[in-house]
Parts: structure tokens; sequence; C-alpha cells
């Protein structure tokens, strides 16, 4: 009864105490119709877009031959329109120079076109400058001008367009004969240069003190000296001695054309003596002493070599590296033990002195002299002093000596040295050492 009486009232009871679960679907049921898969799994009905870009890219203008690009085109640095007029092959040449100043209304000085000419690389660059010279001297060019075009022609070696200028000259002075004369025989016409100058002689009067006369006189000498015509070069000889011109350059072609004709060394002896008589006016050139010295070596005249190379040196004359190993090679090959020995030392020495004991053909010369005496040290010195990349011939004389010392060793390590710089030793070399391998 006590129980009872403490029971509450059926009206007064409280509410029912709801789950969470039943509370959430209670206010579903109140809240309008909205599809529960829908809101809860939007991805599996539907994917989802991507985001729209932030900016549209607009369309850069494509080049084109016929349009004209755009200020901002970045395209067009990489490949540039073509030009509406044609371009010539050099870049920089003279016609566009010419152009240029065509388009900008200054019109071209003589100092100018003498510029563009100097500068010219071919014979088209020269006949570019020929003609637009040509069309503002209707009347005929300016001495300096055609000159300057003559050597111009003759220098890229258009010898036909040279002679056409030549022909066309209404008075032609004594450098457009020595330009003419040096072109021919520069392109090895010997028979055209020496009927030129001829012709030079015969109708060029008062050219005897012009320096073009002294030129023609050279290139007409080396064409007689290559093409053996001895009879016209003393003919010519005749007229530079009547001239009082056997000095400089004209000397040496002399010299040169008689150590070429072979067995005429007296006689280049004779013109060195008459060099040295006008020592005055014009000191005797090294290329002189160098070609008989050279002409004596070829035919075996040593001794003779020798006495030239003194009265050189006594003459004063500078030597460099072409005389020195000249006469390096000159000693290398004599049986005297003194031109070996001491003459040899000597030149050594004064190689060293003038700077050139690096030189390859010098360098060459020692080796062969000191491994001809048997010296393989001094030999392995002048080797190891050669400046730069030694040659065939200096590394075959320095395994040659070695090999002729009984050092076979050194030998075939110079050997395999030469093959590792590039170089293939010589069937004499090569046989020697095999030899000394089977000792």
């Amino acid at each position: 009864m006590a129980r009872c009486s403490q029971a509450k009232p059926l009206c007064a009871a409280a509410p029912p105490r709801l789950s969470r679960r039943r509370r959430q679907l209670s206010m579903n049921a109140t809240s309008p119709a909205i599809s529960t898969s829908k809101s809860r799994w939007p991805a599996l009905n539907k994917p989802a877009k991507p985001p729209p870009p932030l900016l549209s890219r607009p369309k850069l203008p494509v080049p084109t031959t016929t349009t004209d690009t755009a200020a901002g085109d970045k395209d067009s640095t990489k490949k540039p329109l073509p030009e509406p007029t044609p371009v010539p092959p050099s870049t920089s040449g003279a016609g566009d120079v010419l152009r240029l100043m065509n388009a900008l209304g200054l019109p071209p000085d003589e100092e100018l076109y003498i510029s563009l000419l100097r500068d010219c690389a071919d014979a088209a660059e020269v006949a570019t400058v020929h003609a637009h010279v040509a069309r503002r001297h209707a009347g005929g060019l300016p001495p300096p001008l055609v000159n300057r075009v003559l050597h111009s022609y003759a220098a890229c070696g258009d010898i036909g367009a040279a002679r056409r200028v030549f022909d066309g000259m209404p008075a032609r002075n004594a450098m457009a004969w020595a330009t003419m004369v040096s072109a021919y025989s520069d392109g090895r016409l010997h028979r055209d240069a020496m009927r030129l100058f001829a012709l030079m002689c015969r109708d060029a009067r008062g050219l005897a003190n012009d320096d073009g006369l002294a030129h023609a006189t050279v290139a007409v000498l080396r064409s007689c000296a290559r093409a053996g015509e001895l009879h016209l070069g003393e003919q010519v000889q005749a007229l530079v001695v009547k001239k009082g011109r056997v000095c400089g350059d004209i000397g040496s072609a002399l010299v040169q054309l008689y150590c070429e004709s072979g067995g005429l060394h007296k006689r280049a002896r004779q013109v060195l003596a008459m060099m040295m008589r006008r020592q005055c006016q014009e000191p005797v050139p090294e290329a002189a002493w160098t070609s008989l010295i050279t002409a004596c070596h070829r035919d075996g005249l040593l001794d003779e070599a020798t006495d030239v190379f003194r009265d050189m040196v006594s003459a004063g004359v500078p030597r460099s590296s072409f005389s020195l190993s000249s006469i390096l090679a000159v000693f290398a090959e004599s049986e005297n033990q003194q031109h070996q020995g001491y003459c040899g030392r000597q030149v050594h020495a004064d190689a060293i002195k003038r700077g050139v004991d690096t030189n390859q053909f010098v360098g060459s010369g020692l080796v062969h002299l000191y491994a001809k005496q048997g010296r393989l040290a001094d030999a392995a010195r002048a080797f190891a002093a050669i400046g730069g990349k030694p040659d065939a011939v200096c590394w075959n004389a320095m395994a040659m000596a070695y090999a002729r010392g009984g050092r076979y060793r050194e030998a075939s390590r110079v050997m395999y040295q030469m093959k590792a710089a590039g170089m293939n030793p010589s069937e004499e070399m090569a046989d020697a050492i095999r030899l000394a391998c089977f000792r």
C-alpha cells in the first residue's frame, strides 16, 4: 500500500524521453519532403564539374608572309619576315652599304668607294661597287678609282675582269701595268705576264723611276724562274742594271732566278756582290742569302753554302728561322767535324739569342745536327725546347737518333709517343726499331 500511495497520477505524467535517433526522425517528418539520398551522397549521382578558367587566353596572331606582325608578338624575333627586296649572300657587304646610302640620299664620295673596294671579299662585291661607280661617273672613272677597281679584281683572282678594266683605261700608269703583270704571274699565266711586261717596256715611257716598274720587274722575274725562261731573265737583268735598280726585292728575284735555273751559283754570287755595293741605298734582304744557301745545299755544295752564310753574318744581315734552319741542315750533312761541332753550337747560340730556338724548323735542324754527332742528351733538350706541336720530321729525327745510338728502348718510346700524337713513323725508323727488338 505504501508503494501505491507514492505513485504519481497519470495526468501529471512527464512525456516519455525519446532517443536521439527517434528525435531526428520526428524532425524530418515535420520538415518538407527532401530526398535523403541526394542530400547525403551528391557525388554518387552527378560528378563534380571542373572549375572554370580565371581568364580566357587571347589568341596570338600567326605571322604570315603577306601580313604585318603585331608589335608585341614574341614569335617575330624567332622567325622574322622576309625582306621585300632580295638580300645578297653577304649581309654586311659593300652592296648593303651602297643601298643604305641610296636610301638615305647620301652620295658616296671617292674615299668611300676606295674603302669599300679595299674590303671586298670576292669578285661579286667588286663588280657591285664597280657598277655603282660606273653609273655615277658615266664620263669615265677617276684614275685612283680605276686603279683600285683593277687591283681589287686582281686580288680576288678574276683576271678576266681585271684585263677588261685594264684594256678600257684611257691612260695607264706604272701601277696599272704592275698590277696586271703581277695578276698574270700569281695566276700561273707566266707567258702572258712576260708578254705584257715586254709591251710595258715598249709602250710605257717615263716609268724608269716609278715604283710600279719595280713591282712589275719582280713579278716578271718570278715568272721567268718558274717558266724556265733564262734568256728573258738575263734581258731583264740588263734593263735593271742600266737603270741602277739591282737592289732590294729586284736583286732577290734575280738571285732566285739563277738559283732555280741550276748550276748558276756564280751568277747569283755576282748579283749579291752588286747588291752589296749598293747596300747604302737599300740593305740586302735575307731572302737573297737564304735562296743561295738553299741552292748550294740542294746541289751538294756544302762548303760554298757555309761561305755564303759567313758572308751574310759579316754583312750584318739579321738572321731569322729561315736562314738558321737552312744552314743547320747544311751542317748536319757536312762531313767536316768543325762545321758540325763548333759552328753548329754557334748557330744554336744565335738561335737562342734571337728567340727562334723553339721554332719547329730550327728545332728539327738542331736535333739532326746533334744526333749526327752522337750527342743524344743535347738532341733531347733541343727536341723538348720545340714550342707547340713537333712535326713528323722532329719525331723521326729524335727516334732515329736514339736508334743509331743504341738506345732502342727510348727509340720505341718515341715511336709510340709519335703514334699517340697522331703521326705515322717513317719506314726507316720502324725498320730500325724492329731490327733492334730482335737483337
